[in-house]
Parts: C-alpha cells; sequence; structure tokens
C-alpha cells in the first residue's frame, strides 16, 4: 500500500485558514481488477495533478461566501424610528425627516460641506435619533455594512470640524448595542470625516464619511440605528484637540447601508454606474420602485429616468434628476424592464428585472 500527501489551505473554524495535510492511500496491487491510479512516470504526475485541483475546487467553493450567501444591497435609511432632540442648533428641523433619508447630499466635499436644511439636519447638543429601513435587515458582511454621513469638514489647514456622535445598533428596537470610542480621539465616533458627494456612497473607501462594522460588536444582523450626539465631551474641554467654540451639535445627513437583505419577496440591489458613458448615476433596485441617484453636482444637467417594457413601452418617467428620484414598480406586470437614463447627450440602458 503506498501512501501519498497533499497539504492544501482548508477552513480550521469559522473565518479562519490553515494548512490541512489529506493523506491518500492507493494499492499498489489492487485485487478488485480495477486499474492503479497510476504506475509511475508522466502518467502518475497527470493523475495526482487531477486530484490536487479537485481538492482545490472544494475548498475554494467551501470559502466563497457568495456560494453560501444570499446578495445583499445598498440604500439610504427610508424610516426615522424615534428622535428626542438637543439643545441650542435646530437648524433642517423644517425638513424633517426627508433632509436625513435617501443618500447624502451629492455636492458635498471635504471643504464644501453640506449646508442646506434640504440635505441636514441638527440633531442639537444630546440629541438623539433611531433610524433604519423598514423593509430591510442590516446584515454582517466582510468589511464595513453601513456609513454615516454628516457634514464634517475641513479647515485651518487642513483641521477637521467635527461634531461627534456615537452610535449604537439594535436588532428590536429595545437593546441597543454601542460601537465603542475614544473621547480624545473621537476614533469609533460619527461625524468626524468629510463627505465625498461626487463618489459612490456605497464605497467607504472614496464615500467618506463614518463607517461600522457589525463584526466588531458580534453582531450578525440589526434594524435599528441609534445616533446620540456627544460633543459636549468637546466642548467642555478647551485643549481637546477637536475644540471649536461654535460646536452646536451632530448634523445627520444620510446613513447608508452598504449590505442589507430585503425582508420583502422582491430583493433590491444595487447598480453601481457605469463611469464611461457620461451619465453619472445610480441605481438602486427595491422591493417596490427603482431610486436613481445623481452623482453630479446640483449645479450640473440633470438626469432623466424613463422605464420600458421590453416591447420598447414607456411605463414611467422621472425629469430633472438633481439628487435622487423614485420610480414606483409595485404596480407593474413581473418581467424584464429596460431603464434609460440621459444627461446632457449622453445615455446609457439598465436591464431591470421586476418580480
Amino acid at each position: 500500500m503506498n501512501q501519498y500527501f497533499f497539504s492544501v489551505f482548508a477552513p480550521l473554524t469559522k473565518g479562519k485558514r490553515g494548512i490541512t495535510t489529506l493523506r491518500v492511500k492507493i494499492p499498489r496491487t489492487p485485487k478488485t481488477g480495477c486499474r492503479p491510479l497510476c504506475q509511475g512516470g508522466k502518467d502518475c504526475g497527470r493523475r495526482f495533478a487531477y486530484v490536487l485541483l479537485i481538492l482545490l475546487s472544494i475548498e475554494a467553493l467551501y470559502n466563497n461566501s457568495s456560494f453560501a450567501q444570499p446578495r445583499t444591497f445598498g440604500a439610504g435609511a427610508d424610516t426615522v424610528f424615534s428622535v428626542r432632540w438637543g439643545t441650542g442648533q435646530n437648524f433642517g428641523r423644517d425638513k424633517f425627516p426627508s433632509n436625513v433619508l435617501g443618500l447624502p447630499d451629492t455636492s458635498a466635499r471635504a471643504d464644501r460641506p453640506a449646508m442646506i436644511a434640504e440635505s441636514v439636519c441638527s440633531l442639537g447638543l444630546g440629541g438623539e435619533i433611531v433610524i433604519g429601513w423598514r423593509n430591510a435587515v442590516l446584515v454582517n458582511r466582510p468589511g464595513a455594512d453601513f456609513t454615516i454621513f454628516e457634514n464634517a469638514f475641513l479647515y485651518f489647514g487642513g483641521r477637521v470640524f467635527a461634531e461627534p456622535a456615537k452610535v449604537a445598533v439594535s436588532q428590536d428596537g429595545v437593546r441597543f448595542v454601542e460601537f465603542p470610542f475614544d473621547s480624545l480621539s473621537l476614533r469609533g465616533c460619527a461625524g468626524i470625516t468629510p463627505t465625498n458627494g461626487d463618489k459612490s456612497p456605497f464605497n467607504p473607501s472614496v464615500s467618506g464619511g463614518d463607517s461600522f462594522d457589525l463584526a466588531a460588536i458580534g453582531m450578525d444582523s440589526v434594524r435599528f440605528i441609534k445616533i446620540t450626539d456627544v460633543s459636549q465631551i468637546v466642548l467642555n474641554n478647551t485643549q481637546h484637540p477637536f475644540y471649536d467654540p461654535t460646536i452646536s451639535g451632530f448634523d445627520l445627513d444620510a446613513v447608508v447601508g452598504i449590505s442589507l437583505l430585503s425582508t420583502q419577496r422582491v430583493t433590491s440591489v444595487t447598480l453601481e454606474p457605469d463611469n464611461t458613458s457620461g451619465v453619472q448615476a445610480s441605481v438602486i433596485v427595491g422591493g417596490n420602485g427603482i431610486v436613481v441617484q445623481s452623482l453630479l453636482s446640483v449645479q450640473q444637467e440633470s438626469v432623466r429616468a424613463e422605464l420600458y417594457t421590453s416591447l420598447g413601452i414607456c411605463v414611467a418617467r422621472a425629469d430633472d434628476v438633481v439628487s435622487s428620484a423614485f420610480i414606483p414598480t409595485d404596480a407593474l406586470p413581473k418581467g424584464a424592464y429596460f431603464l434609460v437614463l440621459r444627461r446632457n447627450g449622453y445615455a446609457e440602458t439598465r436591464k431591470i428585472m421586476v418580480w
């Protein structure tokens, strides 16, 4: 009996990998009449290569998260569950709650924050909001799972004007688990990173804002996000690195979920923009409609969105999309549709499934 050993990378425990040694026994002279696996020479090398390829393929499937997990999608928060206003600043409350729902202001930049009431709302000093999604849950996936956008900005040679908030999440809206934060560096807080409104809000590496990973607090899924202003920890210490006497409380622009699962029958999905088309718009297909989000500033020409059947019949449209627009689909028959986006002579077409 010959013994052969193969070392392949395989999972040891969930989330970890290591080297596993597999021992394969091959009979020297099989008594069953079956042909031996190999009899030396080049034939033997080929057969062992096939075995190794099969083992590696099985291991790859085992470790492929998309093989076992349903597809997630990205979307801005659509529901305010509760709010408790703080003291002092009350900017934007006449436009609440629409100015804190959906996606962040596309005109926001590191040195030019969102400053209009239609885009941001101040919680005030000590204020608190519970926000989330009515028909979706946020689930833990590799990397950041959601991003909170405030109107932090750079001034005085790169210093950050920050009005921080602590963040907690919950599955039931009653028991919240708080993300740890440092009161001096403000690491772990929301409201400390400027927004890049011209970038995809679903890509934390370029979007700006402050991103959070559920894995950091051991949560596998949540529905509620609580944001509580803690600006007083800065205001009460004139030696604080972020101290500024004009700090007046956390200003919320948006909360964007990156890894959401729909609780409705129809799954939502985010379609990344085609950066080569010139239209510069992202599309979110949801359980009851389509959100078209312009990725250019409001000063530039708006987007026009048209939804067609496979027969070329226009069944819905949205004109003059300068920020975002919603096209309802819950009343449409199931099937394939084509979404045509137009801007300043450019056009692109996206295939949309309603089922």
